[in-house]
């Protein structure tokens, strides 16, 4: 008798799949992953797996949420304290080489912030 396992390792992952863009100066297609993550996991773990999946140094990935730089502040923050859910994503830089900036980024006293709409044509 045969017995059929319907699990699989992809069945076996957990948490919420977050999926990160991640742009490298003008390369084209910007890299692309997802992590698995559980609400009560932090910021800083959202960033160590990205940096991970996606081969850059923590201190060289630079993710925005809600247009928002998510600062060293965010790190002891959960995924629930954010309400980040399946199917949220982030955006980024990898610092290894000069960022191509668009939209926009500005200097802010809270961090870096994405400038979107009239604000990013005048700059």
């Amino acid at each position: 008798m045969w017995f059929v396992s319907l699990s699989s390792p992809a069945a076996n992952v957990s948490g919420n799949q977050i999926f990160i863009v991640v742009r490298k100066g003008k390369q084209y297609p910007p890299a692309v992953c997802d992590v698995r993550i559980k609400y009560e996991q932090t910021v800083a773990d959202v960033k160590a797996a990205a940096s991970a999946k996606l081969g850059v140094p923590k201190d060289k990935l630079l993710l925005f949420w809600q247009d928002k730089e998510l600062t060293e502040a965010y790190d002891s923050k959960t995924l629930l304290d954010l309400s980040l859910h399946t199917g949220f994503s982030l955006s980024g830089y990898d610092l290894t080489e000069e960022p191509d900036y668009w939209p926009p980024v500005v200097e802010t006293p809270e961090g870096r912030r994405v400038i979107t709409g009239e604000q990013a044509l005048k700059a």
